[in-house]
């Protein structure tokens, strides 16, 4: 099974890697340091073979995942992420989107447009004037090793 980083680029500049600054917060932020960066291990989703669900590498059950009510982008704890319905990802054109459980939205990850200084990721509906999208490259682990 693959293990990746997220490397992170807004507005053509370089936003860092996805991570977690504290696993109590429970929320995925931008900006990191390689060192710093979450590693995932990428769980192919049965419904559609371009999705994944993204495991946090080396828990036993932390997934990214997206809370449809804040658009905030979360750790969520699942046994099986299909049948409780955690969210997918994709990857398409260098953009993450976020595939909701029987949801016909896609949500792309982003960073909050009104608070410049933050980190927090959000996954927002595409037309959202609120948030700045995010593109994104994978970058296999450990990355850093091979580049400093």
């Amino acid at each position: 099974m693959s293990k990746q980083h997220l490397k992170l680029i807004t507005q053509g500049q370089d936003f860092g890697y996805i991570t977690i600054r504290k696993k109590t917060s429970g929320l995925f932020y931008g900006n990191s340091p390689v060192e710093h960066a979450t590693e995932f291990e990428l769980i192919p989703c049965r419904k559609d073979c371009h999705a994944f669900y993204y495991k946090i590498a080396n828990s036993q059950k932390s997934y990214m995942d997206l809370s449809f009510a804040s658009n905030v982008v979360k750790i969520t704890q699942a046994n099986n992420p299909e049948s409780e319905k955690v969210c997918t990802w994709k990857i398409h054109k260098s953009n993450l989107y976020a595939l909701g459980h029987e949801q016909s939205s896609f949500n792309i990850l982003s960073r909050s447009v009104f608070k410049p200084n933050s980190t927090i990721l959000y996954a927002a509906p595409f037309c959202s004037r609120d948030f700045s999208h995010l593109e994104v490259a994978i970058c296999k682990a450990p990355y850093h090793l091979y580049t400093q």
